[in-house]
C-alpha cells in the first residue's frame, strides 16, 4: 500500500467532496432570501412520500419512455455506485475484500449487468434529446454552452462507468481470478487484454483506477457549478412539500394584522424558503409544460418557464448577494435586515416579479387546473405562487384585466359574478317543492347550490335535475336559496383574497348558523373551496360532489336506470377541480357504466392528464386570445365521435358547449351534466 497514493486519493476525494458541499450550501443560502416557514411537521409521512415519490418514483413512471430511461439512470446508477466504490477501495488498497461481496463471482455479475443498464440509460437520454429532439425538453442548438454541460455530464458519468469496466477487466487478466467468469462486460475485456504483459496489465488496471477517481471528482465538482443539481434537491422537495389538500394550497392573508405591509407577492423574497428551493430541484424535463392548456393554446405561461425565470433570477441574487446572504445566515436575520454593499446589490434588491421577471399575461393566462402541478416528478408547486403573485397585483397595485373588474364588483354587490340581484338566487327552485333552510333547517344534507345553478339559464336545468333525482332516492334535503354567497373560488383564485374572505366570512356565518354537517354541490370549485379551504376560517364540513353522493345513492340501490334510447355513445371529460383536486375519476365513470345501454369512449386526455375547459382560476370573467382552450378540449371529445360529451361542472358544460357552437356540432353533439343524464334514465 502505497501512502502517497492514498493520499493524493484522499486529496482528490475530499476536494470533490467539498465542492459538492458548497454548492449544496450555496444554493441553499439562496433560498434563505425566502420567508421563514416550518416544514417538518408530520414527517412520518414525509418520509412515507420520499419511498413512493423518490424512491418509487412513482411519477415518473407515469410516461412510459422518458420514465423507463430515468429508472436505468436512478437506480442503475445509484446501486452502481457500490460497484465503484468496491473497485476504489481494491485498487487503494491491494488485497480489499468485502467478504460476500469482492470475493463472490454473481456480485460482479450484477455489477455488470447494473452498469450497462445505467449506462445504456445515460446515453439514452442523450438520444432522447439530440436525436429525438422530444419537444418539451426544448435542447438549445448542439454545441451551445447548455448543451455541452449536459454532454459533459452524459459523457463524464458514462466514462466514470466504463473506467470500472476496464479495470476490472485488467485485474481479471491480471490475476486470473475465477471470480469475475461470470462478469459479461467486465470478462470480455479480460479476454480481450489476455495477450498483454503482466506489467501492461498492471499499468492499466492504475490507469483505469485513477481515471475512475478522476471521474469522480470532476463530478461532484461538475455539481457545484453545473444547473443541473435536481438529484440532490428532488428528494428534499418531496419530503418538505406541503402536505395540505391541492384545493387548500393558498395560503390566507391576515388583514387584522396591522404589521403585515405586503399582501402576495412582488418580489423574490415574499416568496418561503420552500417555494425558492423548488427551482433547484426542477429537472428541465418539461412535463409541466406538455400539458399546459395554456402554453398548448399559445398562451404567454409556460410552467416550466415560470421556474426557471424564478431560478435565473436567484441565481444572480446569489451571485451578487453572497456576502449578504452569508450575513444573514450567520445572524439568523431576514436579507432585508443586512446592509447592502453595493448599488447592483441595491438595484437586484428593487427588482418585482412583474414586471420585471415576469410578464403580466403570463401570471393571468393561468387556469388553476394543477395539471403542472400533477405531471411534476418532483412535486414542485406551481400554482400557488401565481396566485400570490395575482394577490399582490389586485392587493397593492390595482392591476388586473378590465374584465375582472365586474366580476368582482358584481361580487361585492350581489355575492355572485353573474351580477343578478342576490335576493332571487331562489327562484330557480320555485316550482321544485325545495326546502329552504330559514324555514325548515332540519335536513340531511345542504345542496350549496353555487352561482352557476342559481342564476345561469344552463345550469339551472342541472341544479332542477339534481333534486329531481335527490327527490326520487328519498334525501331529505335542503338549499340556502337567498342567504348562500359565492363560495369565494373565483374572486380567491383571481387574487382579490379579501373579497373573497368576506363571501367566506359569510356563508360559514349562515352554515354555522344552521348547525350544517354535510354538504352537496354540483359545482367542482364549490367542493374545493368548501371542502379544502373554508376550515381555514372555521367552516369545517362534510363536503362531497354531487357525481360522488349519485354514485352512493346507486350502490345504495335508491336510483335504478330504465334502458338508454336516444344516448348510445358517449365520451367523458374529467373537470380539473374535480379530477386533478380531489383525485375523483371513478364516480362518474361508475354512475356512465350503470345507465343501460351507453358506451363509453375515452379521449385521448383523460383522468389525471386531461384536458382543461379554460375556465378554472378565474379565467371564466376574462377575455381569452388566440387559440380557445375550450375549443381545443371540444376537438379531443369529437375525436371520439360521440354523440354526448358529458360533464361535471357549470363551467365545463358551458365552455363545452361553447366548443360545439364554435365547430358547428351542437345540433348533432349534445353536452350534459352527469346529473341531467341520470335524471333523463331513470325508472
Amino acid at each position: 500500500m502505497s501512502l502517497l497514493k492514498i493520499l493524493v486519493f484522499a486529496a482528490l476525494i475530499a476536494f470533490g467532496l467539498f465542492n459538492m458541499v458548497q454548492g449544496i450550501q450555496e444554493r441553499l443560502r439562496v433560498t434563505y432570501i425566502g420567508k421563514r416557514e416550518n416544514r417538518l411537521d408530520n414527517i412520518g409521512e414525509r418520509i412515507k412520500g420520499l419511498l413512493v415519490y423518490a424512491l418509487g418514483q412513482k411519477k415518473v413512471i407515469r410516461e412510459a419512455d422518458g420514465g423507463i430511461m430515468h429508472l436505468m439512470i436512478f437506480f442503475g446508477f445509484n446501486i452502481y455506485i457500490i460497484a465503484i466504490l468496491q473497485f476504489m477501495l481494491s485498487g487503494l488498497i491491494p488485497g480489499f475484500v468485502v467478504p460476500f461481496i469482492s470475493d463472490n463471482a454473481v456480485f460482479y455479475l450484477l455489477a455488470d449487468i447494473i452498469g450497462l443498464i445505467a449506462m445504456i440509460g445515460i446515453l439514452y437520454s442523450g438520444w432522447r434529446r439530440w436525436v429525438q429532439k422530444v419537444e418539451r425538453l426544448e435542447a438549445e442548438k448542439f454545441g451551445s454552452p447548455g448543451e455541452n454541460l449536459i454532454l459533459a455530464m452524459i459523457l463524464g458519468l458514462s466514462l466514470l462507468i466504463v473506467s470500472v469496466f476496464l479495470g476490472t477487466g485488467f485485474k481479471a487478466a491480471l490475476t486470473q481470478d475465477p471470480m469475475y467468469s461470470l462478469a459479461p462486460v467486465s470478462g470480455l475485456f479480460a479476454i480481450l487484454f489476455n495477450d498483454m504483459s503482466q506489467s501492461s496489465l498492471a499499468i492499466g488496471f492504475d490507469i483505469s483506477f485513477w481515471a475512475n477517481v478522476l471521474f469522480a471528482t470532476g463530478f461532484m465538482v461538475f455539481f457545484r457549478y453545473s444547473p443541473h443539481v435536481h438529484p440532490v434537491f428532488a428528494p428534499l422537495n418531496i419530503f418538505f412539500r406541503t402536505l395540505k389538500p391541492r384545493g387548500g394550497m393558498i395560503e390566507p392573508i391576515d388583514f387584522e394584522n396591522e404589521e403585515i405591509e405586503q399582501y402576495g407577492v412582488a418580489k423574490v423574497e415574499h416568496f418561503n424558503w420552500k417555494q425558492l428551493m423548488e427551482v433547484y430541484a426542477c429537472a428541465e424535463c418539461g412535463r409541466c409544460q406538455a400539458n399546459c392548456p395554456a402554453y398548448l393554446s399559445g398562451k404567454h405561461l409556460s410552467p416550466k418557464h415560470l421556474i426557471h425565470k424564478l431560478k435565473f433570477h436567484m441565481e444572480e441574487m446569489g451571485k451578487v448577494l453572497g456576502p449578504e446572504l452569508r450575513n444573514a445566515q450567520l445572524t439568523n436575520s431576514p436579507l432585508s435586515e443586512v446592509a447592502i454593499r453595493s448599488e447592483k446589490a441595491e438595484e437586484l434588491m428593487e427588482k418585482y416579479l412583474v414586471p420585471d421577471i415576469y410578464s403580466a399575461e403570463e401570471i393571468w393566462d393561468c387556469t388553476n387546473c394543477a395539471s403542472c402541478m400533477e405531471q411534476c416528478p418532483v412535486m414542485n408547486e406551481h400554482v400557488p405562487k401565481i396566485i400570490q403573485m395575482r394577490q399582490n397585483l389586485v392587493l397593492m397595485e390595482s392591476e388586473f384585466p378590465a374584465e375582472a373588474q365586474l366580476a368582482f364588483t358584481n361580487m361585492e354587490r350581489n355575492y355572485n359574478p353573474w351580477g343578478v340581484g342576490w335576493n332571487t338566487r331562489g327562484d330557480w327552485a320555485e316550482d321544485l317543492d325545495v326546502n329552504i333552510l330559514s324555514e325548515d333547517s332540519d335536513v340531511e344534507i345542504v345542496y350549496f347550490t353555487g352561482c352557476a345553478g342559481a342564476f345561469d339559464d344552463r345550469s339551472k336545468k342541472v341544479a332542477t335535475s339534481f333534486v329531481k333525482i335527490m327527490k326520487a332516492a328519498g334525501v331529505k334535503f335542503g338549499i340556502l336559496g337567498p342567504e348562500e354567497r359565492c363560495c369565494g373560488d373565483s374572486a380567491r383564485r383571481l387574487g382579490n383574497e379579501y373579497l373573497a374572505q368576506t363571501l367566506i366570512a359569510e356563508n360559514i356565518e349562515t352554515l354555522n348558523g344552521y348547525g350544517v354537517k354535510k354538504i352537496v354541490t354540483t359545482c367542482p370549485h364549490c367542493l374545493t373551496v368548501l371542502k379544502d379551504e373554508y376550515p381555514q376560517f372555521g367552516g369545517n364540513y362534510e363536503v362531497i360532489h354531487h357525481t360522488q353522493f349519485i354514485n352512493q345513492l346507486i350502490k345504495e340501490g335508491k336510483l335504478r336506470f330504465k334502458q338508454a334510447e336516444a344516448m348510445k355513445k358517449i365520451t367523458y371529460h374529467d373537470s380539473c377541480f374535480l379530477g386533478r383536486y380531489h383525485d375523483e375519476y371513478e364516480a362518474p365513470r361508475q354512475i356512465i357504466d350503470k345507465i343501460p345501454g351507453i358506451n363509453l369512449v375515452e379521449m385521448s386526455r383523460t383522468k389525471t392528464k386531461s384536458f382543461c375547459c379554460g375556465a378554472g382560476g378565474g379565467r371564466m370573467w376574462l377575455e381569452e386570445h388566440g387559440t380557445r382552450i375550450n375549443v381545443m378540449r371540444t376537438e379531443q371529445a369529437l375525436e371520439t365521435n360521440s354523440e354526448v360529451i358529458a360533464t361535471n361542472c357549470p363551467f365545463c358544460l358551458t365552455m363545452i358547449e361553447d366548443g360545439l357552437k364554435d365547430k358547428d356540432v351542437s345540433e348533432t353533439v349534445k353536452a350534459f351534466d352527469i346529473a341531467e343524464l341520470v335524471e333523463r334514465n331513470l325508472q
